[in-house]
């Protein structure tokens, strides 16, 4: 199994000038980054029985310490924890186990270590990771572990082996990937092959089934690693990174990315790109759509953690120049790999810095508001184990890599296929509108023009004005948040102000009714009627004089009954929306009962009305009391109780300040 170096990068660790002081075979071979031939010889030294405590921590100690730089951390766990149990004192152990528990899915017992290594710790930057893992796991863990119903993966089975195959990328109508299949020669580093890039036909790739072939021998060179291959928009031109052969005589001491030209047939041979830093990692590169950017990875100087995401821009000559990181906003302390670029813009790739599930998880850089959001992409992308490389085959299949141990794995990273079966949703739009209308005494709708309509929110806010047509129509061009209330104000002269209270509650289509539409964004029109009432004290103005129809009383009585409380409570709107009127209020009885009780009745019915107007914060300068009694019925011979109710009125007279004094 690759490390995430390895896998990005192709790492030889080569360090042949480390090894003067070993002692034993298993620590050369420790050394020289051999780690999957130092295990068998550490394991056999660990099962002498000779060995006291402190030995065996330390031996467990650096099997674990070869599981976990060959990319094994989920099988350093045990040795982790013996060393630990046995007192070994390296305090960075602390980390490593708690990122292995991470990995295997123990997260509770994570942040029981990550927090003993923060207390413990002495490495800056494990400590600032650390801090960021006790945040993800104690706080944000749920909604990543939240699982997507609508992504499907499934293991590629019909073209992953026991071996490597990782980062899948389109060329043409094909697929390139990179696998340790089908190469004698063993890297010690890890036991498995060295790694070719390989090629499938796209449609055979999306059916797990096909012939699989190697790209050009002009680019699989052996006793080198090859990998992460990116290609053009054309097709013609793939950049891929390459290790050195491991020897003291190459002068490529790191890994470094080449370019090379296909004529149709066959690929050029390699050239190196003038970009590479000499002296460190260049690998996982990855092409903009439009071939312009050039993304890669890189631990170079000016790196923030261990692995960065680097950009460089393509000259007009076609050179590739300014090499610039990508910042604080991408990467982190830990480490940045397997960019790529969709054709939408976005930037996906990995890393074991952010907060994710376990080692590697899938990341997307999204524009939100102008600023650069960085999003986990959550299950099932990532898992406790590593996840990496994503390739898009169009906007809903696609392939990633991952060494999850799920069932379906085949032995070490695989590919797998994913497709997004998210529902074609609509972008539904609601708005409001409306008919304004009042209706006459029997009953008939009539159309109110030129209402002034206002648009409040629950928070009291207007957020839309408009007014109705000559035929009462009107639409308001906010659109609406559904679910909240809204209030609708309607204004115009000689009516009353009124409010009318709608809710969006319940009022959302399903998107089942409007899947077949061709439109991706669809107004929905909500419908909604305005009655207008006639503001009777607006004809005051102009008549002098109106009658109070709904202020009544229960015979021989002049208290005020609730019913006409309400409509006292209108003069008292009005009023104070006229502070420069004077009024009069006069009462009138029916014939009933002696001149005298009535005129004595009506005084103090007008009384009890301008009592209730003062009470409600009118000044009584401002209003008048008058008491007319029997002397002007409605209905001069009524015979029924209905016609003798409507002789028990209250009136209400406009007064200049003369006739005012007069009383």
């Amino acid at each position: 199994m690759n490390t995430p170096l390895f896998r990005c990068c192709l790492l030889l660790l080569f360090l042949a000038q480390a090894c003067g002081g070993s002692k034993n075979i298993a620590e050369k071979k420790f050394q020289l980054g051999e780690y999957n031939s130092a295990i068998p010889l550490y394991e056999k030294k660990l099962s002498s029985a000779k060995m006291g405590a402190t030995e065996q921590a330390e031996i467990n100690f650096k099997i674990g310490e070869c599981y976990r730089l060959s990319n094994r951390v989920e099988q350093a766990v045990p040795y982790y924890k013996k060393a630990i149990q046995n007192g070994f004192q390296d305090e960075d152990i602390l980390f490593y186990y708690a990122y292995g528990l991470k990995k295997i899915g123990e997260y509770e017992k994570a942040v029981k270590y990550f927090k003993a290594y923060k207390k413990d710790g002495e490495d800056f930057k494990l400590i600032y990771r650390t801090k960021k893992e006790i945040k993800l796991l104690s706080e944000s863990i749920h909604s990543i572990i939240k699982e997507d119903p609508f992504i499907e993966i499934t293991n590629c089975s019909g073209i992953n082996t026991d071996a490597a195959e990782f980062s899948p990328t389109l060329w043409n109508d094909k697929v390139v990937f990179t696998a340790s299949r089908d190469n004698d020669m063993i890297y010690e580093g890890n036991g498995a092959g060295y790694t070719d890039l390989f090629v499938h036909d796209l449609e055979e790739v999306q059916k797990c089934e096909g012939e699989i072939q190697k790209l050009s021998d002009l680019i699989n060179t052996p006793g080198f690693h090859e990998a992460s291959a990116t290609f053009s928009k054309d097709g013609k031109t793939v950049i891929f990174a390459r290790s050195n052969s491991g020897k003291k005589k190459d002068d490529l001491k790191e890994v470094n990315l080449y370019e090379s030209v296909y004529d149709g047939n066959d690929w050029s041979e390699p050239k190196l790109l003038s970009i590479n830093h000499p002296k460190f990692w260049n690998g996982c590169p990855a092409l903009s759509a439009n071939g312009k950017t050039l993304y890669f990875v890189s631990n170079r100087p000016g790196t923030l953690g261990g692995l960065d995401i680097f950009k460089a821009s393509k000259s007009i000559k076609g050179e590739w120049t300014k090499v610039t990181n990508l910042g604080k906003k991408i990467n982190s302390r830990g480490n940045e790999m397997f960019p790529y670029v969709a054709k939408d813009g976005k930037l996906y790739f990995a890393s074991d810095g952010l907060p994710g599930l376990g080692g590697l998880d899938l990341f997307v850089a999204v524009r939100k508001d102008k600023k650069i959001v960085v999003e986990n992409m959550g299950k099932p992308f990532n898992s406790p184990a590593d996840d990496f490389s994503i390739c898009f085959f169009d906007k809903k299949n696609g392939a990633f890599s991952s060494n999850r141990n799920d069932g379906d794995a085949k032995g070490d990273d695989d590919i797998y296929l994913f497709t997004d079966t998210t529902p074609n949703y609509k972008v539904l739009k609601y708005y409001l509108q409306g008919f304004t209308f009042n209706e006459n005494a029997d009953g008939d709708t009539l159309v109110v023009p030129e209402v002034a309509l206002e648009l409040v929110n629950e928070k009291g806010e207007a957020v839309a004005f408009t007014e109705s047509d000559e035929k009462g129509y009107f639409k308001f061009d906010k659109e609406l948040e559904m679910g909240p209330e809204y209030t609708i104000v309607a204004i115009k002269q000689r009516y009353l102000a009124d409010s009318l209270l709608y809710t969006t509650a319940e009022k959302e289509i399903e998107q089942e009714t409007v899947k077949d539409r061709p439109e991706k964004i669809i107004d929905i029109t909500l419908d909604t009627e305005v009655p207008m009432i006639i503001d009777i004290y607006e004809e005051l103005i102009s008549e002098g004089e109106v009658t109070l129809n709904n202020i009544l009383y229960d015979f021989d009585d002049y208290r005020i009954r609730p019913d006409a409380a309400k409509e006292l409570d209108k003069l008292v709107s009005f009023m104070n929306q006229h502070t420069d009127i004077t009024i009069i209020l006069g009462s009138h009885t029916d014939t009933r009962g002696s001149r005298r009780h009535n005129q004595k009745l009506a005084e103090n019915r007008a009384k009890a009305a301008v009592e209730y107007i003062v009470s409600r914060g009118v000044s009584d300068k401002r209003l008048k009391a008058k008491g007319y009694g029997e002397d002007y019925p409605y209905i001069y011979d009524a015979q029924t109780e209905e016609e003798h109710q409507l002789n028990r009125r209250t009136t209400v007279q406009l007064s200049d300040e003369e006739e005012f004094e007069e009383f």
